[in-house]
């Protein structure tokens, strides 16, 4: 049963606004920009030292999971879930305000030390245009249940603060992939207070960085998670 909560407008506003937390793990890092420490490179999103590039153990196993649950909640563009979902989502575009992307992932993993790493992927759309600057993306916990058929601007789960997830630039590739071993990790442990997450951009950017959902590419957001 849903309570009535305080406008979502109000806790994005609260978590992008705020104090963005920094990950665990090595540095964050774009593709274009060079790492500050010496003999480090910059690999799937993270300053790593040179001789330490494999981002999964040699003995893991892939598993490239796709979310039951998919919803966008936006302060002036499209917003929904379900058979609402839009076709794609424009992350830090200014015209489209706040806008948050919300995933939930079914992991079965059974205990944390099987994630070896985990990824979340996510693919430009093909016919849209670059930032016209680098784009920070953020991701956040969502602390309630939720359905995607149920999710609208002023009707959807909290967020916990958000931290940094990396940046998409003006040349980057597609698909964009972002370390969240962490966030899997945390999952894993099945304590009944992790329900997917949220990726999100302050919207500062002309044209923002736009991702299929899969609804006409078949090329929607997806967990890579390496498993032992």
């Amino acid at each position: 049963m849903w309570i009535a909560r305080p406008p979502f407008a109000v806790l994005l506003a609260v978590s992008l606004l705020g104090c963005v937390q920094r990950p665990p793990g090595p540095p964050l890092c774009a593709a274009d920009v060079p790492c500050a420490a010496e003999g480090d490179a910059c690999v799937v999103g993270r300053c790593r030292p040179k001789k330490d590039l494999v981002v999964a153990a040699l003995d893991a196993r892939r598993l490239v999971l796709f979310p039951d649950a998919v919803a966008v909640v936006s302060s002036k563009g499209p917003s929904g879930g379900g058979g609402a979902l839009p076709e794609a989502v424009a992350l830090g575009r200014s015209a489209t305000g706040d806008t948050s992307l919300l995933l939930h992932f079914e992991v079965p993993v059974v205990e944390v030390g099987e994630v070896s790493s985990a990824f979340l992927v996510l693919e430009t759309a093909t016919a849209s245009e670059p930032p016209t600057q680098p784009v920070s993306l953020s991701i956040a916990r969502i602390l309630d249940p939720w359905r995607a058929d149920f999710v609208s601007w002023g009707r959807s789960p909290r967020l916990d603060l958000a931290e940094t997830a990396g940046s998409v630039g003006v040349t980057s590739p597609s698909p964009v992939r972002f370390d969240v071993t962490h966030v899997v990790q945390r999952w894993a442990k099945r304590t009944g207070e992790e329900h997917g997450l949220a990726v999100m951009a302050d919207p500062n950017d002309p044209r923002g960085v736009t991702f299929s959902l899969g609804v006409v590419e078949k090329r929607g957001p997806r967990l890579e998670v390496y498993v032992r």
